[in-house]
């Protein structure tokens, strides 16, 4: 009976300690097909290098689409997504490293001459669920 209870008990305070992030994403050519690739980082370092941030792929069909992460660690997190339009998992860049393909930020950060920060890219993560959009350029 102890064994059956324990987890009841723990449950909870283990969903507790997580955060939920709903992003509403906008597609700026919704017909051009391929795939919708989205991370979610917890640090500068991740930001940068996409090493332990959460991600999801989500088929890009229609203007909108909702990218949904049910246990993020509450803190700061930085979001990125582009729309990887010919599905070859990258996001393709011209001979001086401008992207090709449709890109944003959370919080609809812009960067001049590359990514905005990551602050300025970031949203809290508590425990009260997040709803954020992101419009792709």
């Amino acid at each position: 009976m102890r064994l059956i209870l324990f987890p009841m008990v723990l449950l909870p305070l283990i969903c507790r300690s997580q955060g939920s992030l709903t992003i509403d994403i906008f597609l700026n050519k919704p017909e051009a097909g391929g795939k919708l690739m989205v991370a979610v980082c917890p640090s500068k370092e991740a930001y940068v290098t996409e090493k332990g941030c959460i991600t999801k792929t989500l088929e890009a069909s229609g203007a909108k689409l909702r990218a949904f992460f049910l246990t993020i660690p509450p803190g700061q997190h930085a979001i990125k997504v582009f729309h990887d339009a010919n599905a070859n998992g990258k996001l393709d860049t011209n001979w001086m490293g401008i992207p090709n393909e449709p890109y944003g930020f959370g919080n609809d950060a812009r960067g001049s001459f590359g990514p905005p920060s990551f602050e300025d890219a970031s949203v809290t993560i508590g425990h009260v669920p997040v709803v954020t959009a992101v419009k792709l350029k």
